[in-house]
């Protein structure tokens, strides 16, 4: 049995590029199809530009950019579409009135809803990896419910900017209009070490650290690295 659904996802701002997304789907056990609209505003709605993509089981076959006036083949399998669907004046004019009134309409709604929106993130550090015969462990620090989705993160071991052994997941969105990171540092842990998580965020007024110190204990000949964690705010 197929299913077919749309929903229109949140304003998302990312670089100075604002985007607003609308998806269709069709699906079955065989094949997947998929309809994606995305609407990009530069300096508010000065410039905004609308992309209809079609997708093929994942890959995208053909797009409709509101730049160009036109769908445009991405491989041959979409290219008989595109040519189909250009040869569709009353279609291609509605793409293009899409920029007004899908693109514009639902920025002018959702950016006034969002536009001074500011929700604090919540900070957690985790030892998630730890192999007792190396001396290198991996730390996490999950960086939640956060609102917009710019954000910087930085670790430091006794206040020491740590950079080399870091990495990163990319900012996610929880459903919400909230999104989360984490952010991951390999390293060697010994005691009496403080291990800092730095959040830099627009919602708060100076940096949020959260510090995370080791402690070992003795159980047999294996070492076990333990931690304890406190919560500052920076000055």
């Amino acid at each position: 049995t197929a299913f077919i659904f749309f929903t229109a996802l949140p304003l998302v701002l990312l670089l100075h590029v604002d985007i607003i997304h609308g998806e269709y789907t069709v699906e079955s056990a065989d094949y997947v199809i998929e309809e994606k609209f995305e609407c990009h505003f530069m300096n508010g709605t000065q410039k905004v530009r609308l992309l209809d993509r079609w997708f093929y089981n994942q890959e995208e076959i053909a797009y409709f950019d509101s730049d160009k006036g036109y769908y445009i083949p991405k491989t041959e399998f979409g290219r008989p579409d595109a040519d189909y669907w250009n040869k569709d004046k009353d279609l291609i004019e509605q793409r293009k009135a899409y920029v007004q009134t899908y693109c514009i309409h639902n920025y002018d709604i959702l950016h006034s809803v969002t536009a001074d929106r500011r929700v604090k993130p919540s900070i957690k550090i985790s030892l998630t990896h730890e192999d007792p015969h190396s001396e290198h462990h991996m730390l996490a620090c999950n960086v939640n419910g956060f609102y917009p989705s710019e954000i910087e993160v930085k670790w430091y071991r006794n206040g020491v900017e740590e950079s080399a052994q870091v990495v990163s997941t990319d900012t996610f969105q929880n459903g919400d209009w909230t999104f989360q990171i984490l952010v991951m540092l390999e390293t060697e842990i010994t005691k009496g070490d403080t291990f800092t998580c730095e959040v830099l965020h627009s919602s708060l007024e100076t940096p949020a650290r959260v510090d995370w110190h080791p402690q070992e204990s003795d159980s047999g000949k294996n070492k076990v690295v333990t931690g304890v964690v406190g919560f500052v705010l920076g000055t």
